[in-house]
């Protein structure tokens, strides 16, 4: 998943939520237990994408989530612009060492990795 913004983040409840019913999540999780493997992206400051569903996942899925979160503090070192949202598109900046494209990189080895399986 790539900065999921829905459903609305408003509210702790909102800001946490993960946009799935409660039986596709539990099938998720126990999946999670078999070896399946979940990739997160979001930028740090996304209001859209916010920390608590990285939470919730972590909480939910433990090692089985990875989660990228890349600084998009205001004077961040990459100079990602605090309002940045989509990291595989309109905020990928294409330079190998970027932290976005880091993320790529890695969302390529991810898959790779899941189709060998």
């Amino acid at each position: 998943m790539s900065q999921p913004v829905m459903p609305a983040p408003i509210g702790k409840r909102g800001r946490a939520a993960l946009g799935m019913d409660a039986q596709d999540l539990s099938t998720i999780t126990e999946r999670a237990g078999d070896g399946l493997r979940v990739l997160g992206l979001r930028f740090t400051n996304d209001r859209g994408c916010p920390a608590e569903r990285f939470e919730t996942l972590r909480a939910r899925l433990g090692t089985s989530f990875e989660g990228i979160e890349i600084d998009s503090s205001p004077g961040n070192a990459a100079g990602i612009a605090p309002s940045a949202h989509a990291v595989l598109t309109v905020s990928l900046v294409d330079e190998p060492g970027h932290p976005t494209r880091v993320a790529l990189d890695r969302v390529v080895a991810f898959l790779a990795e899941q189709l060998r399986h």
